[in-house]
């Protein structure tokens, strides 16, 4: 779901090199503080309710799942299609509900299980997934309301915010296809340098918000690209269009309030502005017509509440780009593959994010021949940092492999772009000294 698409030099061919050079210099050092980097594990894979074979119920058994693990999106007004939030509603959805467990699709996580475990996994538990497919064979049961649990109590906000900012007027998301980003420029008007430590954002329309970008950016140049187009604000398909910015910070639907690990921030310079990308998913395309997911895109305000630390932080991490723009998918291929090596920094990895576009299907990291994350089955529309339960240490002049993979049912070549209809081989990798 977030976009990056500024190529980094790496083993491409050599008329990608030179592009590749002049974009990352453009862009800049990329820096972002991610949330939980602990070394603790958090989510053991096989923590959680066993079934044991008995008859279940949506109030005893289900919906405790069902708050933890489908709430976050599945809400009234929530990015998903529909609404989990009562016994109704999900008992209309059973067979669906079912089906989508057991085949893994839902909840979506996308890395496939290897050696090193990531944070936060949404990936449900074998009990878990026993327990909503047993419901559904014994005909969706709502059993005691005595036997509920507590309502889900929303994460609580961080303990200050220091800014809250978002634009002066509402957007009207595009429609005429499926995915609109749009940037708008935030003066935070800093009179110092400062270091972010905690964010939250705050959707205006929940149901179109896929995902947001908060960037900062030289001013000026800032100023003059909004300037270039008349609507506030201007379409930034991957990254804020802004050579210089740099990336402060991510957020998806369901994320709660970030706040970076003790001691570490994302630094700010003095008289930067703020660039929000909005990446807002109004609609699916389909053989040529355009069918509604969510109904007519609504005017949307969405803001960011902002915490920066008291003191300077002692911890700065950077994000290096593995890529690999060198490629040329042949028309109506299936399962092309491609491949580079590429030497990467010495340190400590905690984080890889991955990025292809939709004719993606496969995309894999590895170092030493040990796999680092491979997403099996690539969805365009949910794309993350992952971040491992322990972090991983880096030794000098090692090299990673990415390998993706495509497939092309278009009659033209495919090559590295921008747009949708283009493709990419990229992944980022979140590292400190």
């Amino acid at each position: 779901m977030f976009f990056f698409r500024v190529p980094a030099c790496g083993m491409v061919r050599p008329h990608m090199r030179t592009r590749a050079r002049l974009l990352l210099l453009m862009l800049g050092t990329v820096w972002l503080g991610l949330p939980g980097c602990s070394s603790t594990p958090v989510d053991p894979p096989e923590e959680g309710p066993r079934y044991d074979g008995g008859p279940v119920s949506w109030h005893r058994d289900v919906l405790p799942i069902v708050q933890e693990r489908c709430q976050g999106c599945h809400t009234q007004n929530g990015v998903a299609p529909f609404a989990l939030e009562t016994y109704g509603e999900a008992s209309a959805m059973h067979t669906a509900l079912a089906n989508s467990v057991q085949a893994r699709r839902m909840p979506p996580w996308m890395p496939a299980e290897g050696r090193h475990g990531f944070r936060d996994s949404r990936r449900l538990t074998q009990g878990e997934v026993d327990i909503l497919s047993a419901w559904s064979q014994q005909g969706a049961p709502e059993g005691d309301p005595m036997d509920a649990p507590a309502p889900r109590e929303p994460t609580p906000p961080l303990a200050w915010t220091d800014l809250t900012i978002g634009p002066e007027e509402s957007y009207l998301p595009k429609d005429e296809a499926s995915d609109d980003y749009h940037c708008f420029l935030l003066d935070p008007h800093l009179a110092q340098r400062k270091d972010l430590i905690g964010f939250e954002v705050m959707p205006g329309v929940k149901q179109q918000v896929h995902h947001v970008l908060l960037f900062a950016a030289p001013r000026q140049a800032a100023l003059e690209r909004d300037a270039r187009e008349a609507e506030p604000g201007w379409t930034c398909f991957g990254d804020s269009g802004i050579g210089g910015a740099s990336l402060l910070g991510a957020w998806a639907p369901g994320s709660p309030p970030t706040r970076y690990p003790e001691g570490t921030g994302v630094r700010v310079a003095a008289d930067a502005v703020f660039v929000m990308q909005v990446h807002y998913n109004i609609s699916q395309r389909q053989t040529g017509t355009v069918t509604a997911m969510h109904g007519e895109a609504q005017p949307d305000l969405t803001r960011m509440s902002l915490q920066f630390a008291r003191e300077p932080v002692s911890k700065l991490a950077s994000l290096y780009a593995l890529v690999d723009g060198g490629f040329s998918i042949p028309p109506g291929a299936t399962g092309y593959a491609h491949h580079s090596e590429q030497y990467v920094p010495s340190g400590t990895l905690w984080g890889v994010l991955p990025h292809m576009h939709t004719k993606g299907r496969r995309i894999q990291v590895e170092l030493g021949g040990e796999s680092l994350i491979e997403i099996p089955a690539w969805d365009f529309h949910w794309q993350q940092m992952y971040v491992y339960k322990q972090p991983l240490r880096v030794p000098l002049f090692s090299q990673m492999k990415l390998t993706c993979v495509w497939d092309n049912p278009t009659p033209r070549t495919v090559e590295w772009g921008e747009g949708t209809d283009d493709e990419m081989c990229l992944a980022y990798l979140y590292m400190t000294e």
